[in-house]
């Protein structure tokens, strides 16, 4: 009965992906504000959308809305293709093959800390290019020391675990965390005047660490099933905390002026 119980409890957890609530803490903030920047209740179709960095669950699942999504890696193309409404672009992030000011909105959430500082320098350049002169951009990646080491700490868990190595995980080991005051600025140099450049919190950074103990390295033991159907049932509501110490950071860069602008 129990192990009956368990699988059940899983499939519950995992009917929108194992990382589903990861997923979530990181888009659905960024949903809303975009919302509330842009002055709509919904993202009207039609409009001209970029997320650089494709996965399975990206800002389109989430927006509910049809966005380009461009990816050197065709297996992450593949995936997006799969679950989202989407039109997949092969393209370096580094040189995009857009026209000027072609985007309303373009999103980047945790895929610069996977590049060196050059090319991250080029990937802003770029973005602010490609986006419109009342564009809203959201530029999203781990920082900040604590992060590295609540990194550090899943990796080490995760392979003690499994014996396994997460690769995106030990892709960012290999460049220091992006830091949110220098690409703000890269942006802001990059965007030009008539723009606002700011940067905001995303997940607290305990809830993070928490959601990959059970999802990635098997806390609480027996118990985890049911730690992951739980932590399915509260991810609305662990989206909404970004206070004290996080592990995101969002650089936002929106119209100069704009009315809903907090």
């Amino acid at each position: 009965m129990f192990e009956g119980l368990g699988r059940w409890l899983r499939a519950y957890a995992e009917k929108d992906g194992r990382g589903y609530p990861d997923w979530a803490v990181r888009y659905l903030p960024i949903v809303r504000r975009m919302w509330r920047i842009r002055r709509m209740r919904r993202i009207r179709p039609g409009s001209a959308i970029l997320e650089l960095g494709a996965n399975q669950n990206g800002f389109a699942r989430f927006a509910r809305c049809r966005v380009v999504v461009a990816d050197r890696a065709l297996e992450h193309l593949r995936a997006a293709r799969a679950t989202q409404d989407v039109l997949p672009v092969a393209a370096d992030a580094a040189a995009l093959p857009f026209r000027d000011g072609a985007f309303a909105v373009c999103v980047c959430m945790d895929t610069f800390e996977h590049f060196d500082e050059p090319t991250r320098a080029r990937c802003v350049q770029e973005l602010a290019r490609v986006a419109g002169p009342s564009a809203t951009m959201a530029i999203g990646f781990p920082a900040g020391d604590a992060a590295a080491r609540a990194e550090a700490a899943i990796r080490e868990a995760h392979f003690a675990f499994t014996g396994r190595r997460l690769v995106w995980l030990e892709e960012h080991a290999l460049h220091p965390l992006p830091d949110p005051a220098r690409v703000a600025a890269q942006l802001s140099d990059a965007a030009g005047p008539g723009r606002t450049v700011s940067v905001r919190k995303n997940a607290s950074l305990w809830i993070w660490h928490g959601m990959w103990r059970i999802l990635m390295c098997g806390w609480p033991g027996r118990g985890n099933a049911l730690a992951q159907a739980a932590l399915r049932l509260v991810t609305p509501v662990l989206c909404r905390i970004h206070t004290g110490v996080c592990y995101r950071a969002v650089v936002w860069l929106e119209p100069a002026g704009d009315p809903r602008r907090e």
